[in-house]
């Protein structure tokens, strides 16, 4: 069983990094089996075909992401001022490579190809924000950093419509704007306006760090 498991979890990490390199058009499965060492025969026994071995592929990068995020939201929550917004930017980068490499595997062609894909992206990024980032929102609150009469649904409103529209605002606007240059205007905007005028401060230190060459 552990050889069958320690297989299927080689065909699949194998598959991830050339998906994710190459794009779903372009990843063959001769070259992908050529390179794990098993015959195709084998390969189809564990993975029916190329387009579940795509969906689990994205299934396992969420879940993956999704446990590297939640490292970083048990950190803010016991942070402090001076600590909360260095530890919500390292969330910020490593959400910043996960919507880069979900931009490039996950293009218009392939969302038309997959559109419970598409679904799936869109329901992680809600299940994300409510039970995430409005963690992160109390938290900022409760240490007297973000206003207490900013109303939720607005906010999550705001937030779930801009992050489901982001891979397309980028598609539009990549010559001039990267996805690291769209989260340090758009988190510079959002914050302006929830913060409490005297823990601004704290924010503008720590968006240094997390600027961009223009």
């Amino acid at each position: 069983m552990k050889d069958k498991e320690h297989l299927l979890n080689a065909i699949i990490e194998e598959a991830m990094r050339q998906f994710f390199s190459k794009g779903y058009k372009n990843l063959n499965i001769n070259e992908l089996t050529n390179e794990i060492g098993i015959s195709k025969a084998t390969f189809y026994k564990y993975i029916p075909s190329k387009e579940l071995l795509f969906e689990e592929c994205i299934r396992r990068y969420l879940d993956a992401f999704k446990k590297e995020i939640s490292k970083f939201i048990k950190q803010i929550l016991k942070s402090d001022k001076d600590s909360f917004f260095h530890f919500f930017f390292e969330m910020i980068k490593k959400s910043n490579e996960f919507f880069e490499t979900i931009s490039n595997v996950v293009t218009t062609q392939v969302e038309k190809r997959f559109p419970q894909i598409n679904l799936k992206l869109k329901d992680f990024t809600k299940k994300q924000i409510e039970n995430a980032f409005f963690s992160i929102i109390n938290k900022g609150r409760e240490i007297n950093l973000i206003k207490s009469e900013i109303n939720d649904k607005i906010l999550y409103f705001i937030i779930y419509t801009t992050l489901t529209n982001l891979r397309q605002f980028i598609d539009i606007n990549k010559e001039n704007i990267s996805v690291k240059i769209f989260f340090n205007e758009y988190f510079r905007i959002l914050f302006d306006g929830i913060l409490i005028n005297e823990s601004k401060i704290h924010f503008l230190n720590q968006i240094k760090d997390f600027s961009y060459e223009k």
